[in-house]
């Protein structure tokens, strides 16, 4: 569907919209070539740019046509607004091909994603996406540990940078003790009791098959951002959710430690223990310069001290002096 088979509907409505292409003054009209976009993306989901830029390329040369594929950013954003007028909000309400920059990601993506269902009334059920992934590939339970996840990486102080360690991770298969504990907060986000608990490889099996969909993405971080735990494997958003959860994570969860912007950027927010580490790296690199400065002065004194002896004379220099012979006692004192 998507398009394809609305080919009368669509021809009606296609003398009303022109696009130009960003090309030698070309201007195209909703056609074969865009329906056979809309089918790579439905195969594919998403693509890189380059892999994009290339998938037209095939694509124009398999119809043959005059005019140059979209090459630069604005070309391929115009080229796929007469798509998302056939198959978005503006006709059949089906799915928008967007662009997105992702924090972690170093290429720009393009990616297929299913709009937001305004007429159903569950916030589970208003995304398409989630109904396509509960419906087709996940049982209950499943389901209800991929939801734990995303909540977990997404809200501020559940892991840092959007990185959630992989054991946390199929830990929360575990219903019955999430319940338990949620019920004594009297939580209603708590799981349903009727939800069964995940064995540990079933949690793992669980979240494999969550990573090759591209809804969930396995990173390795490196030793020092590891310590403290057993293993440096971290479980985080893959592109699907960025791309179709959008509306779901924004409306069901406060304080997220995430951000999308409508220029298509994704970014993880710094939070509050990262901020707090790279205060304290600085002031270790502070006090380690002081200390060395003071052996190399012979003394203690900070800037302060420096620029009161420079105006007080010897006074300020006997008083440095006394300060020194009675360092040691203080120090052993501490």
């Amino acid at each position: 569907h998507c398009g394809v088979g609305e080919e009368g509907r669509l021809r009606d409505r296609q003398e009303k919209r022109r696009s130009p292409v960003e090309g030698p003054g070309v201007a195209m009209d909703y056609g074969d070539v865009h329906r056979a976009a809309i089918q790579v993306f439905l195969v594919k989901k998403h693509m890189t740019e380059d892999e994009t830029k290339k998938q037209l390329r095939e694509l124009f040369s398999a119809f043959k046509l005059q005019q140059p594929p979209p090459f630069t950013t604005k070309e391929l954003s115009a080229f796929f607004n007469v798509i998302n007028e056939e198959i978005g909000h503006g006709g059949i309400n089906h799915a928008e091909i967007k662009r997105l920059n992702i924090e972690g990601i170093p290429e720009r993506i393009w990616g297929l994603a299913q709009v937001h269902l305004e007429e159903e009334q569950d916030a589970e059920a208003k995304e398409a996406a989630l109904k396509e992934l509960k419906s087709r590939w996940l049982n209950p339970s499943q389901m209800e540990l991929f939801k734990l996840v995303v909540e977990s990486i997404v809200k501020a102080g559940g892991c840092r940078g959007g990185m959630l360690d992989i054991n946390n991770a199929v830990n929360m298969g575990r219903f019955s003790i999430k319940n338990k504990r949620r019920s004594v907060e009297d939580d209603e986000e708590a799981p349903v009791p009727s939800v069964k608990d995940l064995k540990a490889e079933e949690a793992m099996h669980t979240l494999e098959r969550l990573v090759e969909l591209d809804w969930l993405r396995f990173e390795n971080v490196d030793q020092a951002e590891a310590r403290g735990t057993h293993n440096n494997k971290r479980v985080t958003l893959g592109i699907r959710s960025i791309l179709d959860l959008r509306k779901y994570i924004e409306t069901r969860y406060d304080n997220l430690g995430c951000v999308w912007t409508n220029g298509g950027d994704f970014k993880w927010l710094a939070s509050d223990d990262d901020a707090g580490q790279d205060a304290g790296k600085e002031n270790e690199g502070s006090t380690g310069k002081r200390a060395s400065s003071s052996r190399d002065e012979g003394g203690g004194h900070d800037t302060e001290d420096d620029e009161e002896e420079e105006g007080n004379g010897a006074g300020e220099a006997r008083g440095s002096k006394r300060q020194q012979r009675e360092g040691p006692t203080r120090r052993s004192t501490e």
